[in-house]
């Protein structure tokens, strides 16, 4: 039952299938049944009578019942409660937290969703309170060609690649420099946005949203669902340090140099940025498709959009 009413859709569903229930049940008492046989008609004073003694009783044993859990429940399961999440749900909670968190940390691979969704939205919040916003991001080092190549493969290997991303070296590369380059953008165009930058030498096949109030757990696989954990709890607790043990193994983007003014980069500004903030060696760059660079920066998109049913990160 707690499962059923923690979430939104089954939530509604199951209101809903019992509101038709006790409809057809009182339809065919109170209509059908009387015209039958009379003796099933209808005493108001002793069926409210009835009805107040039996939600009287009912209380009582519902309030003791609620208690006894309770209290039974040991201390160390309540604060390491992990919550599964249906796909469907992902995208709402991290948009939600976008808006209402003023700190957000992500580990991942390419953080397409980051650069299209989070960090716009926490930019946008922080503009609205006046309040600054603080964001830690860690994506895998595009430096790493055989760590750039392993995550393509996987990629391709997943059930529910459609085979048409053309996941490779280079566009693993390529994404994640986009990323780079818009959270650099975020960090010296808007005061209230402190961002950090971290590359790590491995990935995972989970990622990490970490907000003020719960992290959501995510797989690369689209048709997976995603757990939570809020916060003040073992798990929520967890994964932070994790984050921060991964932060201290991996090295940091600096970049020093003043930032391009215009609306939209060009791609002598990207190529500038790259070599600036040495996020890959300039033997590297020209194997990239700049224009795909550009696109991901001046015109990011949410890569999940069009699928409907997995809108997530």
């Amino acid at each position: 039952m707690e499962e059923i009413l923690s979430k939104k859709h089954y939530r509604r569903s199951f209101y809903l299938l019992v509101f038709l229930a006790l409809t057809i049940c009182i339809i065919f008492r109170f209509i059908v049944l009387p015209n039958y046989d009379k003796q099933f008609n209808i005493d108001w004073l002793n069926m409210s009578a009835s009805l107040l003694d039996s939600f009287v009783i009912s209380m009582i044993i519902t309030v003791f019942i609620g208690s006894f859990v309770f209290w039974l429940k040991p201390e160390i399961l309540k604060k390491s409660q992990l919550d599964i999440i249906h796909p469907i749900e992902i995208s709402p909670l991290l948009k939600k937290a976008a808006v209402d968190s003023r700190t957000w940390v992500f580990k991942g691979s390419c953080g397409r969703y980051t650069r299209a969704t989070t960090l716009p939205m926490m930019t946008e919040a922080a503009k609205n309170e006046g309040i600054g916003r603080d964001v830690k991001i860690t994506l895998i080092d595009p430096k790493n060609q055989l760590l750039c190549e392993e995550y393509a493969n996987y990629r391709k290997s997943l059930k529910s690649s459609d085979g048409k991303s053309g996941w490779t070296v280079e566009k693993v590369q390529e994404e994640i420099i986009a990323t780079i380059i818009t959270a650099l953008k975020y960090r010296y165009r808007e005061p209230l946005m402190s961002i950090q930058i971290h590359l790590m030498d491995h990935f995972s096949a989970f990622r990490l949203d970490i907000s003020d109030k719960y992290v959501v757990i995510t797989k690369e696989d689209k048709d997976a669902s995603g757990l939570r954990a809020d916060s003040n709890t073992y798990f929520y607790d967890s994964y932070k340090d994790d984050v921060r043990l991964t932060e201290r193994q991996s090295r940091e983007v600096n970049y020093s140099n003043p930032f391009p003014n215009g609306k939209d980069l060009n791609e002598q500004e990207i190529r500038e940025l790259i070599i600036g903030a040495e996020i890959v060696d300039e033997n590297i760059i020209e194997h990239l498709k700049i224009d795909n660079i550009l696109s991901g920066v001046n015109n990011p998109t949410d890569p999940y959009s069009s699928k409907i049913k997995f809108p997530w990160q």
